[in-house]
């Protein structure tokens, strides 16, 4: 009752516990030389803060975890990024929409619903309007090179023979993988910058080119630094 009191108390919100649930998301992609896949494991979270004000009240929720990365046999990667092009916009929006028939944006009670099995599906395909967002660089030692690669586009950017054959996640109890940072020789160098070498604090919205709005927080968000 006396912690109660305290937390009463205290201005701002309380933090419920939150719903975490892990799922492993799978790239496969089609090659001349056969079919080729990449995965990771990530977390997603969601919690409810009470209030003492109504409109204090507000909902907060997370994803821990890194992109998919896709060896292909000309030497290249396909890098499916921690962020979507989708109305949702994020990984926990389209895992839920994916996993979760009743899910309606409510992204708390959907994180409970998959937390338990409650009604939803251990393993879906994940639908092309929800997809993560692909990319690729055309060297992957310098970041601005990065550029957005369209489902439509495998077989124009990698050559005959490619494309994307689908995107599913499923349900996971694994831990959440780390190492992609490995792959990116800048990364350490790009920790407070946007892929084009600007600032990551300040974004300039009119422009056009990917690497502006990139940064290593795309790729990931399972280490520090």
């Amino acid at each position: 009752m006396l912690a109660a009191a305290i937390a009463l108390a205290l201005p701002g919100c309380v933090e419920l516990f939150p719903e975490k649930y892990r799922f492993r998301l799978t790239v496969e992609v089609d090659t001349p030389q056969g079919q080729r896949s990449g995965s990771s494991v990530y977390e997603v979270w969601a919690n409810n803060k009470t209030a003492l004000l109504p409109d204090e009240a507000k909902r907060d929720w997370g994803v821990r975890g890194e992109a998919v990365a896709v060896d292909l046999p000309n030497g290249q990667t396909v890098f499916a990024l921690l962020k979507t092009n989708a109305k949702h916009g994020d990984m926990a929006g389209m895992s839920m929409t994916a996993l979760d028939p009743a899910y309606r944006n409510d992204i708390v009670e959907s994180a409970a619903r998959i937390a338990s099995g409650d009604g939803v599906r251990p393993q879906a395909e994940v639908g092309q309007g929800d997809y993560p967002m692909l990319v690729t660089f055309r060297d992957l030692a310098d970041p601005a090179s990065v550029r957005a690669v369209s489902p439509a586009e495998f077989g124009s950017v990698f050559g005959p023979g490619y494309a994307l054959r689908r995107i599913t996640v499923r349900i996971a109890d694994e831990e959440v993988t780390t190492g992609v940072e490995r792959r990116l020789p800048w990364w350490s160098e790009y920790l407070q910058r946007h892929l084009d070498g600007t600032s990551a604090t300040i974004e300039d919205m009119k422009d056009e080119n990917l690497a502006a709005h990139l940064s290593v927080g795309d790729f990931s968000t399972a280490i520090e630094g």
